[in-house]
């Protein structure tokens, strides 16, 4: 594979030296390669991610509900809406008692 690679020479006021720079072309620059192996290792950190996740999910749920457990269904009190515009509110205080 031949590279391109262009010469600068420029004179360098603090040191009083001619400096030369070779500039490469950007793609021939880049550093690293695209691959597998990095898809590869995010993946893998995910789904490591998820295994350590799951579980401690369903402890803190557990914890959660110990802490605080729910209430019976049959301990909650249910109101209901008068049935007639006519009924007064002596009447319907009757009803709930």
């Amino acid at each position: 594979m031949a590279t391109h690679m262009e010469k600068d020479t420029r004179w360098e006021k603090s040191d009083n030296q001619l400096h030369s720079e070779e500039t490469l072309p950007e793609v021939e620059a880049k550093q690293g390669r695209g691959g597998k192996r990095i898809l590869t290792v995010l993946l893998a950190t995910l789904v490591l991610a998820f295994i350590v996740w799951i579980p401690v999910e369903i402890w803190g749920n557990n914890k959660a509900e110990q802490a605080a457990p729910q209430p019976a269904a049959q301990n909650q009190i249910t109101t209901t809406a008068p049935k007639a515009a006519t009924e007064t509110p002596a009447a319907v205080d009757g009803q709930h008692r």
